[in-house]
């Protein structure tokens, strides 16, 4: 089991945070409102909704003296100043490491760069890192589409930050392949990257990998593709899913869970494995 599983620090603000404007100390008089999926799980949005988190789809919906709450993953400034015209309040729950690369973003463009970032395209993060980069910014999704894509001499390279560093490099090594130059930042995030390396590592050593979080988060997603890599993984996003026996077929379980994954979750999915018998260790 990996003791370090479960909310990156980031994922805990925003999920404290949020529960402080909800409690009925804070004399929040609008309605508290997340714009977007707070973060990737379901069990933890949904607990926030029983509190009486409301959820907005688009800045146009909200009304003057909402709350509305950022998601860890961020949004493009002009978004955030759409929702400041309509008179909400913003409170802004983006991971501080996101907010560091909107910032190096503006200041890499501002200086003539063409922004790339590599990534999947449909995500939030990156969406919102390229509301900072400017029109002439682009989104690698693969390295095949580093070895066709219009780009100019000048460009600086970003990653998405839940992505694997393989991948990352995989692209840049693909661009300087075709003879570019590009400044390389690496915004790649250390916690997820520990994640990565520790189920690599003991997914290895073990007979099966159990991973444990959101279906669509993208850093467990990630987490299962390179467990399944060294060998069978079972991807869960909530304890009822669990097939015990299935689980205890094998000797030796590698177990982790996603950046957003509660604590609960974990420790309900550990008791019942061991209500069946099996020994926990931590590594």
């Amino acid at each position: 089991m990996d003791r370090n599983a479960g909310f990156c620090a980031g994922v805990r603000r925003a999920i404290r945070g949020t529960k402080q404007i909800l409690s009925p100390d804070s004399h929040v008089r609008g309605r508290v409102t997340a714009y977007g999926q707070l973060v990737h799980n379901k069990e933890v949005t949904d607990d926030l909704s029983a509190r009486g988190l409301e959820n907005l789809e688009c800045p146009e919906d909200a009304r003057p003296g909402d709350e509305v709450v950022l998601r860890t993953h961020g949004i493009p400034p002009q978004e955030e100043q759409l929702l400041r015209c309509r008179g909400a309040e913003i409170r802004d729950f983006t991971c501080p490491r996101v907010k560091r690369i909107h910032r190096q973003i503006r200041e890499m463009r501002e200086e003539g760069y063409k922004i790339i970032i590599v990534g999947d395209p449909d995500h939030p993060e990156v969406k919102g890192h390229l509301g900072h980069a400017g029109e002439r910014a682009m989104v690698l999704p693969a390295p095949r589409d580093a070895r066709c894509a219009p780009v100019e001499r000048k460009i600086a390279v970003f990653a998405q930050t839940t992505i694997t560093p393989e991948f990352f490099y995989e692209v840049v090594a693909t661009l300087e392949h075709r003879g570019l130059e590009p400044t390389v930042v690496d915004s790649l995030c250390p916690f997820v990257g520990k994640r990565q390396r520790w189920i690599d590592r003991h997914s290895k050593a073990a007979d099966a990998s159990l991973i444990l979080g959101g279906k669509n988060s993208s850093n467990t997603r990630k987490l299962h593709t390179v467990a399944a890599e060294n060998g069978p993984a079972y991807h869960l996003s909530r304890a009822d899913e669990l097939d015990v026996e299935k689980i205890l077929q094998y000797p030796v379980v590698a177990l982790t869970a996603g950046a957003s994954t509660s604590e609960q979750t974990i420790r309900e999915v550990l008791s019942r494995l061991q209500a069946a018998g099996a020994l926990i260790e931590y590594a």
